[in-house]
């Protein structure tokens, strides 16, 4: 799954290979499928983004989910963000908290920005 993952990151960026979002999403599915939440979650941002795929916050979202879920703190933070920022959903500064918190006792430093952020807008 290492070698898959690695693979999708060059096909997504174009590093060494020519950027091919659809052998990216093949091999990000492969790797998620197989259990490895980075996979998922980075199938999510090329969902969220609509890179060489139709725009789709909702899965983009269940593959947060999924990677969150399945303890990768960027997952958290990436939904937390969907929801704080209200990309094709109704904005919920809680849950986006609560998403956010996950992400940052987990490690994930960008995770404890976006609490900080939050939490500012919240005391408005």
């Amino acid at each position: 799954m290492f070698g898959c993952y690695n693979l999708g990151v060059m096909y997504t960026k174009g590093n060494g290979v020519e950027k091919d979002f659809s052998k990216a999403v093949e091999l990000y599915k492969k790797v998620c499928d197989g259990g490895d939440m980075d996979g998922c979650c980075n199938l999510g941002t090329i969902y969220a983004n609509g890179n060489g795929v139709e725009k789709n916050v909702k899965k983009a979202m269940d593959l947060y989910k999924k990677a969150c879920d399945g303890g990768s703190m960027y997952g958290c933070y990436n939904l937390g963000t969907i929801y704080a920022n209200g990309n094709g959903v109704e904005k919920d500064f809680s849950k986006a908290a609560e998403l956010l918190k996950k992400a940052c006792d987990g490690g994930e430093m960008l995770g404890c920005r976006g609490l900080d952020i939050i939490y500012r807008l919240m005391a408005k």
